[in-house]
């Protein structure tokens, strides 16, 4: 009996320096990681949180129970060993759960034109001025090319996507219509050849941007009353194709295996200013046939479009007025409208021509759509009623929203899934069977079925306040932004995981 009484407060102090030895080794770990990763990322708020808390947790417990540690090195051992796997997991945790910039091009010159359009290549971020084309190699940001139109002329357009290293590019003079178009060779960046539309002043200006077509290797750019298709290979004509008569070319662009072209129409008893009849074209790109024709619900002459997706015909129509129509159109086979996902639902809103609430166009010579399909889903930015905020500043104040992730069916128009992301979509595409959003500090991959969340990993530090051209190769997430005079620079590659050097 008197043994038990002895040799309990001697347990108990032996329990008491240990548990203050791993609770003081802990914290001092935790310190040490955290002065680790300030040291080599710079300053940055969860490695400064850790530092200060665990270093006051430490060193409280640590001054407490000086009394009990004296002349119990076992208990410093355990603090020694608590502290390395502190440090460890937390230098692990921190930098396999976050991006870094692996490379980024110098700031554009104050004041300097902002970017009008981009493309990735398997090889080249092009980056597009209205003055200049910039083609940086993805696996160190140099620069490889750059290309300047012709005489004073400026980028007015530009084809959508590219093929076998080749893309489109429309320039006129600023404020004329965009008649001239070149083949430029992305290898390079030379003029494969050149167009000019001879006929474009027998009609009016009209004031949505002319959209270039690269479908395979025929390219079918705007000619008078419709269209005209050359190879792709030399500029050839191959064929013509009218809008109509009383109609006019309004949008076209190209999808695996047909080209897709809108036209606005009006009859003789309406005025100029009067409403339009549009319909949707699908042509044939070897022959020029128009294979189908769908009316679309548009009287608006400044209605914009943007084709989501090949097959089905996935096509987005937001008009400019109050109570026109803003809805994405699914359009089977036939040329009929299969089903309609409006923008405004019930409870919230998607976010589909534009990454705002204003649906403010990224690039004007080749928008960037906020919404990708992929599997027979329409993957959107939504809001709902209170996302919304102000946020004052030092010159005036600004929106911010905390929206989520929608996936639409486009066989039924019903919602799927919802993914809350509480973050502004700044840039978004699908890869891999996932949808990567990038958020004003975070890069979302989403599960495309489910709309898990499978990862997110920060980016504080590499922050991104206007919406961007986003786009996943290998091991790089390429940014490309709009406006290269601000803190965002014009061109960076991300890199996922952990990196220690």
């Amino acid at each position: 009996m008197g043994g038990t009484g002895v040799g309990s407060p001697w347990r108990l102090l032996r329990a008491a320096a240990c548990g203050l030895g791993l609770l003081g080794g802990f914290a001092g770990g935790l310190v040490v990681g955290s002065v680790v990763l300030l040291v080599m990322d710079g300053p940055s708020f969860p490695p400064v949180v850790v530092l200060l808390v665990a270093g006051t947790v430490g060193f409280f417990y640590t001054a407490l129970g000086r009394g009990i540690l004296r002349k119990r090195p076992w208990a410093a051992a355990c603090g020694v060993l608590a502290g390395v796997v502190a440090a460890a997991s937390l230098f692990l945790w921190y930098r396999s759960n976050r991006v870094e910039e692996a490379w980024a091009v110098p700031n554009d010159r104050p004041k300097a034109l902002k970017a009008v359009g981009a493309w990735v290549t398997p090889d080249l971020a092009v980056r597009a001025r209205a003055d200049l084309v910039t083609a940086y190699r993805i696996t160190d940001g140099a620069v490889a090319w750059t290309w300047e139109p012709p005489g004073r002329d400026t980028v007015c357009a530009m084809s959508a996507a590219t093929h076998d290293g080749l893309g489109l590019i429309g320039h006129a003079p600023a404020g004329k219509p965009c008649v001239a178009t070149v083949a430029l060779d992305l290898r390079g960046g030379t003029t494969r050849w050149a167009h000019h539309d001879d006929a474009a002043a027998l009609f009016p200006t009209e004031p949505f941007v002319m959209r270039l077509a690269l479908a395979g290797d025929v390219t079918v750019v705007r000619r008078g009353s419709g269209w005209q298709a050359l190879s792709a290979a030399d500029g050839r004509e191959l064929w013509r194709t009218e809008a109509g008569e009383g109609c006019f070319p309004a949008f076209v662009d190209a999808v695996p295996g047909s080209v897709v072209a809108v036209v606005h129409c009006s009859s003789e008893s309406e005025s100029e200013s009067g409403p339009v009849r549009a319909a949707a074209l699908r042509i044939a790109p070897d022959t020029g046939a128009v294979l189908t024709r769908t009316v679309l619900p548009v009287q608006d002459g400044l209605t914009r479009y943007a084709v989501l997706s090949a097959d089905p015909l996935v096509l987005w129509v937001g008009e400019s007025v109050a109570r026109g129509t803003r809805a994405v159109l699914v359009i089977d086979g036939r040329g009929a409208v299969r089903t309609t996902i409006p923008a405004e639902a019930e409870d919230h809103t998607l976010l589909v021509d534009g990454f705002d609430t204003y649906g403010t166009v990224t690039f004007g010579a080749r928008p960037i759509p906020a919404a990708v399909v992929d599997r027979g889903l329409l993957i959107a930015p939504a809001v709902e009623p209170g996302d919304q905020r102000v946020i004052p500043g030092r010159h005036g104040s600004s929106f911010q929203y905390d929206g989520r992730l929608v996936a639409v069916s486009l066989d039924d128009g019903t919602r799927r899934w919802t993914s809350g992301l509480d973050d502004e979509t700044r840039g978004i595409t699908v890869s891999d069977g996932s949808v990567w959003v990038l958020g004003r500090d975070d890069l979302f991959r989403v599960d495309l079925a489910s709309g898990r969340r499978v990862r997110t990993l920060s980016g504080y530090g590499l922050g991104h306040a206007q919406p961007v051209s986003l786009t996943v190769r290998g091991d790089r997430y390429l940014v490309i932004a709009e406006d290269g005079t601000g803190s965002l620079p014009p061109v960076r590659a991300l890199r996922p995981d952990f990196v220690v050097f």
